[in-house]
């Protein structure tokens, strides 16, 4: 367990470390400019149902749906099952890809506020090409939840990796031939690769496949049941991106892009510790809740809680002290100009308020699934989806991409104050007083090393200089943090 564990969560950091490679070069090439704008907009659709139908509620449910089945009817029944399955997913994915191709105007209206025509055509051709990542991506999704089953891990952790990978040596070999154009179909081909890498071994397990379209089986119909109240809550964080996109674009180009780019920033510390995190904790606390270890569980919760604190609140630090140095060093280059770096920078650095809101709301919310209460996340996700829609329209003509950005983190800390004290009435009791000490500490430790670390010159460096300034940030903060841990040990002899 613990090797396999680690080979996925190594395997999850490359290809976060890839991801940022990724918009590197897609910044060097194209820079933030309504061509970028044009693409962030057009692969935001199929994401959007991406993250609905692939990665997200269907392979959360499918696992325990399919190993029900072989225990109580066995693998050919069950096999019956993941046929009819995935031809469904054909089926349903194919006409909303042709949907999204014939009525790709229409849509685009509704989702961007482009109002110049060039910025809209683009957008228009991009999401044309892109349409059927879609199906491929919603395939891979399942395929890939059903080699997890039978412990291949490795190969499914991959399609990150295949992502990334296809569209940076897509936009290297075809950006100067097809422009934008070979980015939006370096992208439909990282979904083909990523479903092709794992059919190998899908058809070792299956064996075969049959074109099975049973809308009466049981099992099909209790994982569509299932999927419902999963659905709801992605539905919602998938309507506010794309919310927040329709206010982007109507702002000057580029824009969208700066935002886009400033997100995997800040989304990095939080795929490789938030999420990381949350997905370790998760089955002990289900073991803990079943078991009606309440001790355990508090205890679980509590670790996890104080971890992200100890993790995440010096990453807001650093993001928010360095962020024009950091966006310098990372994209700065190519077309990417001095004023995407200033739009980019002041969109992180906002951002990067909310990161640990964002960061525990992960765990927050599992915490809540163990006890089976999956109604109070939902309401308390569209709570925060509402203030961000009714923040976005306030604030972006005035503030324009700060707005936004001051809108999202500020509905992220109000989704996380809501499941922090639902957890807290309904379920278990934390001790807040540990919690809001080990915040308090990760807080003036932080910008004690940012304070001393800001202090260090070394302007013959140039740009990299920054690399200095973060390495001697994290030994301070894990200095002072060893020092503290000290200081209560010597306390207790």
């Amino acid at each position: 367990m613990f090797k396999s564990s680690f080979i996925v969560m190594t395997i999850n950091m490359l290809s976060r470390l890839l991801g940022l490679i990724r918009e590197m070069i897609i910044g060097s090439m194209f820079g933030a400019t309504g061509f970028t704008d044009a693409y962030v907009s057009a692969t935001k659709i199929p994401n959007f149902f991406t993250t609905l139908f692939g990665e997200g509620s269907l392979g959360t449910v499918f696992i325990p749906i399919y190993n029900k089945g072989l225990e109580e009817k066995g693998k050919e029944k069950t096999d019956d099952f993941v046929f009819s399955l995935l031809n469904l997913i054909i089926a349903f994915t194919s006409t909303l890809s042709i949907i999204m191709i014939v009525f790709s105007r229409p849509i685009l209206k509704v989702t961007t506020g482009f109002n110049d025509p060039q910025r809209f055509e683009i957008a228009n051709n991009l999401l044309k090409i892109v349409a059927f990542y879609f199906l491929f991506i919603a395939l891979s999704g399942v395929v890939a939840s059903l080699l997890n089953n039978y412990k291949k891990f490795a190969i499914a952790a991959s399609t990150g990796l295949v992502f990334n990978l296809t569209i940076i040596i897509g936009t290297l070999f075809t950006s100067k031939k097809w422009g934008i154009y070979g980015l939006g179909t370096a992208y439909l081909l990282s979904g083909v690769f990523q479903l092709g890498m794992m059919l190998p071994q899908f058809f070792q397990i299956m064996k075969k496949y049959k074109f099975l379209f049973n809308l009466k089986d049981e099992y099909v119909q209790e994982m569509f049941k299932l999927m419902i109240p999963t659905l709801i809550g992605i539905f919602g964080y998938q309507i506010n991106e794309i919310v927040d996109n329709r206010f982007a674009t109507t702002l000057p180009p580029g824009t969208a892009s700066a935002l886009n780019y400033a997100s995997r920033l800040y989304l990095l510390p939080i795929g490789v510790f938030a999420i990381s995190l949350s997905v370790v904790i998760f089955p002990t606390l289900s073991q803990a809740v079943v078991k009606k270890q309440t001790k355990k569980v508090k205890n679980t919760i509590q670790k996890g809680l104080n971890m992200l604190a100890f993790l995440i609140i010096p990453s807001s630090t650093i993001l928010m002290g360095y962020a024009e140095p950091i966006v310098t060093l990372i994209y700065k280059r190519g077309h990417f100009s001095d004023k995407g770096v200033v739009i980019t920078s002041e969109a992180l650095q906002f951002y990067a308020l909310g990161l640990l809101f964002f960061s525990t709301i992960h765990l927050l919310t599992r915490s809540h699934y163990v006890y089976k209460d999956r109604i109070l996340p939902v309401i308390s996700s569209f709570t925060a989806i509402f203030i961000n829609i009714l923040l976005d329209f306030l604030l972006y003509k005035k503030y324009a991409h700060v707005g936004l950005t001051i809108a999202t983190s500020f509905s992220a800390m109000i989704n996380y104050i809501i499941l922090l004290i639902s957890l807290n009435k309904r379920h278990i009791k934390l001790n807040k007083m540990i919690y809001l000490k080990f915040l308090f500490l990760s807080s003036v430790t932080s910008l004690t090393a940012y304070y001393i670390s800001n202090k260090i010159n070394t302007p013959y460096l140039g740009k990299f200089s920054i690399l200095i300034n973060i390495a001697a940030f994290a030994v301070l903060y894990l200095s002072m943090w060893i020092i503290l841990i000290m200081i209560k040990r010597s306390k207790r002899k």
